[in-house]
């Protein structure tokens, strides 16, 4: 059996792409003879370390918005319980549960986003490497309006959106541009 020239492991004869880290195997010289269909890059079928990690990250992210997102919708249901112990006048009543149950909404959205993102992560889905890579971008984005406040977070999302960029990262998540072997 052939060995992968860029990790040294043992790769099948008929694999144009090494099965431990992604590379494309050179052609033997009996197939440059033979012409080639196009031919389409595999996808990686081992999950990349890193995008495990970028999926527990995205639930970690989704348990903590989703928990605040239902303490916030639970406080503002007491305060419409409470306007009525504590003699809350009505209004600031019913603005602080209009913000609260807003936001507390919102955060839950975000939470159940955060789960989503995650299981398409670990699955390798396409849609889940478009979304998490744009969130990152509108993430960056906020971070570098509010700098120097986000200077971690800019540095965070800037190595996020370099390793989903990766070419076995993208392979992975079936991205990779199709190429043609002659």
């Amino acid at each position: 059996m052939p060995y992968c020239p860029e990790c040294g492991k043992e790769v099948p004869q008929e694999s144009r792409f090494c099965p431990s880290c992604g590379r494309r195997l050179p052609v033997s010289t009996q197939q440059e003879r033979i012409p080639q269909a196009p031919a389409i890059p595999e996808r990686v079928t081992q999950r990349p370390a890193g995008v495990t990690v970028l999926a527990a990250l995205q639930i970690l992210g989704g348990i903590v918005f989703f928990g605040l997102g239902v303490i916030m919708l639970a406080v503002a249901g007491f305060l419409g319980i409470a306007r009525f112990w504590a003699n809350i006048p009505t209004f600031p009543a019913f603005f602080g549960r209009l913000i609260l149950g807003a936001i507390g909404g919102v955060m839950v959205v975000i939470g159940l986003a955060c789960f989503v993102i995650a299981y398409g992560y670990l699955n390798g889905q396409g849609w889940a490497w478009t979304l998490g890579l744009a969130i990152t971008v509108l993430s960056l984005v906020l971070g570098l309006i509010s700098l120097p406040n986000g200077v971690i977070g800019v540095l965070v999302d800037v190595l996020i959106i370099y390793y989903l960029t990766r070419p076995r990262v993208k392979r992975f998540f079936g991205k990779e541009p199709v190429t043609v072997a002659i």
